[in-house]
């Protein structure tokens, strides 16, 4: 059973659930789901940007989220 209450993004205390709403109301893009949650635009920078761009290609690839989120560390987040 995944963490629903898990905290992505730490700056602005933005909960995984929150961001799964967000993708499945329609953010398809990491910029739409910035807008609709906060999410990623934190005083940090956006460090959990490495992890909100492996979240929504696993959702608009296969229709479900992740078990488990992981972080993309090649530096090419979208």
């Amino acid at each position: 059973m995944k963490a629903k209450r898990e905290i992505v993004c730490l700056c602005n205390s933005v909960s995984r659930d929150v961001i799964e709403k967000a993708i499945r109301d329609g953010a398809d893009t990491l910029n739409k789901i910035f807008d609709a949650t906060s999410a990623g635009v934190g005083p940090c920078g956006g460090s959990c940007r490495r992890k909100l761009g492996p979240m929504l290609d696993h959702y608009l690839e296969t229709g479900t989220f992740p078990e488990k989120l992981k972080s993309d560390n090649t530096g090419k987040c979208k």
